[in-house]
């Protein structure tokens, strides 16, 4: 486990950090301060990771770690509509919180790997601060780079 921002390296300006909103399950893009843009990377093996939004958590705090149990804190993508989402666990039939992370040129490229066929590739639109899914790389927002907190 680390502690991780995920940046977006589409050059558009403006926010470009992954910011999950676990009240609302919602996932956006956010200024590095912003809450939510804090996240828990996972090592799965084989390159495979999961995210769990770290906002309002400490990650030393023993019963911070339960009442995240109960929230809607990882990353998911759902490849059968294209949406990114945070959901309160990794089970089915949330198949999309495993991603695979890979190395594209000077960036890093996060495939969903959800049971469903559809679009895989992580995506960030920095212009409406927007997460998706997109069916490959040509997109700018699909690549990323990792930023350990300070």
């Amino acid at each position: 486990m680390v502690l991780v921002h995920l940046a977006c390296r589409a050059p558009d300006a403006g926010d470009k950090y992954l910011a999950g909103d676990y009240q609302a399950g919602t996932v956006t893009l956010g200024n590095r301060e912003d809450p939510g843009t804090r996240w828990e990377m996972n090592d799965l093996g084989n390159g495979q990771f999961t995210f769990l939004c770290m906002h309002e958590l400490d990650p030393t705090d023993f019963f911070d770690h339960l009442a995240s149990l109960n929230e809607t804190r990882y990353l998911d993508g759902n490849t059968a509509t294209g949406t990114v989402q945070l959901v309160k666990n990794t089970d089915p039939p949330f198949t999309g919180t495993r991603w695979l992370r890979s190395v594209l040129g000077d960036s890093l490229v996060f495939t969903c790997l959800g049971v469903s066929h559809g679009p895989r590739m992580l995506d960030g639109w920095p212009g409406p601060d927007s997460v998706q899914l997109r069916p490959h790389t040509d997109f700018l927002g699909t690549r990323w780079e990792t930023v350990t907190p300070f």
